[in-house]
């Protein structure tokens, strides 16, 4: 597999930034107009996106065997006074969670890759009106936008199991229900899902998903959507880091920022969750 330099560009914060120096120059931007603790910093950039390093850490909490793997010397003040290093250590997978996170916050990255690499992550931008999951066409609604995530969720740990398309079927029939027609149209979106994949929009139409439905869904149906999910991802008793990190992008994005217990339900579940 040939080294990735891809670079990127976000609008408003910084251009040619590598991967890490991407992620510094989001959070430091996030930071310069954030009031409140620490603690509420974290919940917005909360571990799980990086992985076991955290996105961040206050200083006084970086010991001196760790110091490499963040950006200790270029400390981030934050309104409560702490200041904060954020951490340097991101590939492939933890930098596609972190991409899809800062879409959902309106950051508007871009990628300008050598031509010689390959496998590249993608960036979400936004482009397209709130009526609108794909730029220019207003063919992709309710049933196209749910049908999306529920994809996505059940391919996040890289297979699909029975219990997972038995779960597909409850929210198809509960969805009918409603006159939610994502049975009819889940062919339509599981073949235009694997070209928009292969053009490397997927990250960009997830973003779009995602707040669509938080526009979209009342109280009641984001609250279900979200049990859904869990319960795809609970067919094989293990969440998948990939998972976990959906399951919360989800539900913090549907609720626009509210807190929703995805880790206390599956503790209390029993439920492992992949560290």
């Amino acid at each position: 597999m040939a080294k990735d330099y891809t670079k990127y560009t976000v609008e408003g914060v910084g251009s040619n930034l590598n991967k890490a120096r991407l992620v510094q120059k989001i959070v430091e931007h996030h930071a310069s107009s954030f009031e409140g603790t620490y603690q509420a910093f974290l919940e917005t950039w909360f571990d799980d996106l990086q992985g076991g390093k955290g996105v961040c850490k206050a200083l006084n909490e970086i010991d001196a065997k760790n110091e490499r793997n963040y950006y200790v010397k270029e400390p981030i003040t934050l309104s409560d006074g702490t200041e904060i290093a954020v951490c340097n250590q991101w590939g492939k997978e933890n930098l596609s969670n972190f991409l899809l996170h800062a879409g959902t916050l309106g950051y508007v990255i871009t990628t300008v890759g050598d031509e010689t690499t390959n496998e590249s992550e993608e960036a979400p931008v936004e482009n397209t009106t709130e009526d609108d999951i794909i730029e220019g066409s207003p063919n992709w609604k309710l049933p196209h936008a749910l049908a999306f995530v529920i994809r996505h969720t059940m391919l996040a740990d890289g297979e699909v199991i029975e219990g997972e398309l038995n779960w597909m079927q409850v929210a198809f029939d509960e969805y009918d229900e409603q006159g939610i027609e994502v049975r009819d149209i889940w062919d339509h979106v599981d073949t235009m899902s694997q070209m928009y994949s292969k053009m490397g929009r997927h990250n960009t139409l997830l973003v779009n998903a995602i707040n669509y439905l938080g526009t979209h869904l009342d109280n009641a149906q984001k609250s279900r959507f979200i049990q859904i999910l869990m319960q795809i991802c609970a067919q094989d008793n293990l969440i998948a880091k990939n998972e976990y990190v959906t399951l919360l992008l989800v539900a913090n994005n549907i609720y626009d920022g509210a807190a929703y217990p995805i880790r206390q339900v599956l503790d209390n579940a029993g439920l492992t969750i992949e560290e």
